[in-house]
């Protein structure tokens, strides 16, 4: 099929675990995707067609292996049952109450021990492309059962993914939708899915030098344990006035929710929104521009402190835009709606990536 290929060599040690590469009509452009996590694993470009090879910006490894060690830090993964921090593992739901896993400073980071990143997808329905200058769509399904990792509700989840021509390169579109399908003596659930790759488009080890211009510096003040204080405040590392800074060796040190002004919180499916900007990068030494868009109203600015993975990546190596609802929105009465689903009702979100030179 034109424009989809499926690597099955990818795992060796999981047969189930492939590589599907999307590439653009273009020819510029390609993305990659295992079915374990369903992760990124290419995101890259080349200038023109008859180049050799494409530039990769996606952190990752080289084989389905790599993406089960233990020191992954969610490189490209799809992230639910509830992307970020859940304050204390802890919610109350029409009343009851639920404990999930504690696995970061005492609050459940990313869905718990065994997240959607760890859970391997079966092969996608191949739809067709939603337009001549687009790849087919690959379609994922998962049947998310009641009380995994704690949380209650059985979620039919929907992935999609698939790659469009842009001027010098190319995008990438991630569609999320979610229903709630059991059991039948429950009412709601939560949800809040996103995608956590890294990105470097530079041609150094860390992110230093990178050019960033965001369209908010609204953030969710948060804890020296990363959950919400409650109040939305300007974030004092990022311009007032919104004018383009830049990465450096070690600041500006950033892992913050940011929100954009008008931003709806009561809307479970914003895919009929506008794509708003979260942030355009650039980079003076490649000439790569890598900018991320999304429908939803919040988006996690991390500059990549924390990661250290043995030999091959450290501090900085790479910066994500994991764009999501509002952080530990369950556990706010003001923000709850937009992570709470009901049986008549669809959670739905989209995220642009586009990279281009």
């Amino acid at each position: 099929m034109t424009g989809y290929a499926v690597k099955h060599d990818f795992d060796k040690s999981d047969p189930a675990n492939k590589l599907h590469v999307l590439t653009t009509p273009n020819c510029l452009f390609t993305a990659s995707f295992t079915n374990r996590g369903l992760a990124i694993v290419d995101l890259a470009v080349k200038k023109t067609p008859s180049d050799a090879h494409f530039h990769n910006v996606n952190l990752g490894f080289s084989s389905g292996e790599g993406y089960k060690r233990t020191d992954n830090p969610y490189f490209g993964a799809f992230v639910g049952r509830v992307a970020n921090r859940v304050r204390g593992g802890k919610f109350v739901l029409d009343g009851n109450s639920y404990q999930l896993a504690q696995n970061n400073f005492g609050h459940c980071l990313h869905g718990g021990r065994t997240g959607y990143d760890k859970i391997v997808f079966r092969d996608p329905e191949v739809l067709p492309a939603p337009s001549g200058s687009s790849s087919v769509q690959l379609q994922f399904r998962y049947v998310s059962k009641h009380l995994e990792e704690g949380f209650p509700g059985e979620l039919l989840v929907v992935v999609k993914y698939w790659v469009e021509d842009a001027p010098g390169g190319g995008a990438l579109y991630l569609e999320y939708e979610t229903t709630l399908i059991g059991p039948e003596d429950l009412e709601h659930a939560i949800v809040n899915l996103t995608n956590h790759s890294y990105f470097n488009i530079g041609d150094k080890p860390t992110i230093e030098g990178t050019e960033v211009t965001m369209t908010t510096n609204q953030s969710i003040e948060v804890t020296d344990t990363f959950v919400p204080t409650g109040r939305i405040v300007p974030h004092p590392l990022v311009p007032p006035d919104l004018s383009t800074f830049t990465f450096g060796a070690v600041e500006p040190d950033l892992d913050n929710a940011f929100v954009f002004s008008d931003a709806d919180t009561s809307a479970l499916d914003t895919r009929s929104f506008p794509l708003k900007t979260m942030a355009s990068t650039y980079h003076p030494r490649t000439g790569l521009h890598l900018k991320g868009e999304t429908t939803e109203p919040s988006f996690q600015l991390y500059t990549g402190k924390y990661t250290d993975v043995a030999d091959l990546y450290g501090a900085r190596s790479g910066f994500c835009l994991e764009s999501s609802r509002y952080l530990d929105a369950v556990n706010n009465p003001e923000w709850k709606g937009m992570v709470t689903i009901g049986k008549d009702q669809t959670y739905g979100a989209l995220t642009k990536l586009s990279l281009y030179y």
